[in-house]
């Protein structure tokens, strides 16, 4: 059993030069692409995309998600190393699942309620925990580091997908093109035929009508629709339905008298619980299999950011391959629960985790286990002494992770505001959408701050593939 995070191999030195030339290559086209958009009038350039944006719904509320104007560019090694990573790292929480589905000691590791417990118990009706997933990562050159794994109700498909058509369709970017070739990566094809897949494996024969399930009034709403669109325009029938408005007869789940048979859960499972009373039709007829659901309740046991402290422990990895201990301990950082106990630190050397913390803030963010948006983060190289041991009682008085501090790639992008042009630096998080652990879209979040979340204000951009 591995004793430390080290990786177990070295590519050396002539790979670090191969990223080194590849880098380059990626800040060429990008110095290519900028000197593209300074022939332009940039008023009218910026007008014409965000019209475009707003009228195709790539919209966050009433915000719209990108309010850049140049795209993400990766190359086409960087898409290979990001699907290796993946593998390795995906398949690592893959093999955890059934241990922890069967064990209650695992579960209490990943601080799995009671409630929780229960949706997780029922049997969704095929195998897979985790259908459609996401990982949150920084690139830097040819190193990729995964921070977070949504793996419950990843958001952001549509709305790439609708930007990279409308990037597209620029006359920048046709432009670009003929100097830099470069390819999209659509992603809702391939999300609508994972959903048929499980439809079927659940035992699903006819054309199922689907539902799109989640709170009316979010701000994703609008990517609702884009997928609504999506999947009507490939002939299946698709409603967006407020789960607390959905009708269970004991058959059949219904809203509006039209029966669902397909639901694509978007619908947090912390959030379900807080209405559990009123979301009891869904809930229902997931019980009895009168409803395939995608993702189901099980997604949970990958979603909750303790398993990155599970994967990184060697005391969890039994039965993981090298390939997957080689991803893990090369693009995870270490991880562990905030909590008065001694553990092992990056090197495999024995710690008091919570003296440890106190002397490395500097290194570290604390996290709570089962938030999103960048909520109740503290990181250490923001704080002073004070506020950090304030943050650890804060999360010694609940379920919060510490992280290990990632290397962040930060790239200068032009925006506009209306009136004007600006060139500012971001924070670049490159986020892969996963498919039987396959990278098969990239969305790309901005941020001027550490956190690149765009509910905690920050922005996306498109990510085209360099050949």
């Amino acid at each position: 059993m591995p004793t430390s995070l080290k990786p177990i191999r070295s590519d050396g030195v002539d790979a670090a030069l191969a990223a080194a030339a590849r880098e380059a290559h990626r800040l060429e086209a990008v110095s290519y692409y900028n000197s593209l958009l300074e022939r332009e009038d940039l008023a009218e350039f910026a007008q014409d995309l965000q019209t475009h944006m707003h009228s195709r719904g790539a919209v966050f509320g009433e915000r719209l998600m990108c309010p850049f104007l140049r795209p993400h560019f990766c190359g086409r090694e960087q898409l290979d190393l990001l699907n290796s990573a993946v593998r390795g790292v995906v398949g690592a929480c893959n093999v955890l699942g059934p241990r922890i589905q069967a064990s209650p000691e695992l579960q209490d590791a990943l601080g799995l309620s009671e409630e929780e417990r229960r949706l997780l118990a029922v049997d969704p009706g095929y195998p897979e925990f985790s259908v459609t997933s996401r990982l949150d990562s920084f690139m830097l050159g040819g190193k990729v580091r995964f921070v977070e794994y949504n793996a419950e109700s990843p958001a952001g498909i549509g709305y790439n997908d609708v930007m990279q058509d409308v990037f597209l369709s620029t006359t920048v970017m046709k432009e670009f093109v003929r100097e830099f070739p470069c390819q999209p990566l659509y992603t809702s094809e391939t999300l609508l035929n994972n959903l048929l897949e499980c439809y079927k494996a659940w035992g699903g024969s006819d054309k199922p009508v689907i539902g799109i399930v989640d709170y009316e009034g979010l701000p994703t709403r609008h990517e609702f629709e884009i997928f609504r669109r999506f999947f009507n325009s490939r002939g299946y029938q698709c409603v967006v339905a407020d789960p607390r408005k959905l009708d269970y007869n004991g058959e059949r789940l219904s809203y509006e008298g039209q029966t669902i048979n397909l639901v694509y859960r978007r619908l947090l499972t912390t959030e379900f619980l807080e209405r559990f009373d009123a979301c009891k039709p869904v809930w229902e007829a997931y019980r009895d299999r009168k409803i395939c659901m995608v993702n189901n309740f099980r997604a949970k046991y990958l979603h909750k950011k303790a398993i990155f402290a599970l994967i990184t422990d060697p005391v969890y990895q039994d039965g993981m391959t090298p390939e997957q201990l080689f991803a893990v301990y090369t693009h995870v950082p270490w991880t562990r629960r905030v909590s008065d106990v001694r553990t092992t630190d990056v090197e495999g050397r024995s710690i008091e985790l919570l003296d440890w913390i106190r002397k490395n803030r500097r290194q570290l963010v604390m996290k709570p286990n089962d938030e999103y948006g960048g909520k109740g983060i503290f990181v250490g190289w923001e704080l002073n002494d004070d506020d950090w041991e304030k943050a650890i009682q804060t999360s010694l008085e609940s379920f919060y992770l510490v992280q290990n501090k990632v290397e962040v790639s930060r790239e200068v992008y032009p925006t506009w505001d209306g009136k004007t042009v600006h060139w500012a630096e971001y924070s670049v998080d490159l986020d892969p959408f996963i498919f039987k652990g396959e990278v098969e879209g990239l969305l790309t979040r901005l941020s001027a701050t550490a956190l690149c979340n765009v509910t905690a204000g920050g922005g996306v951009v498109p990510t085209f593939v360099l050949d």
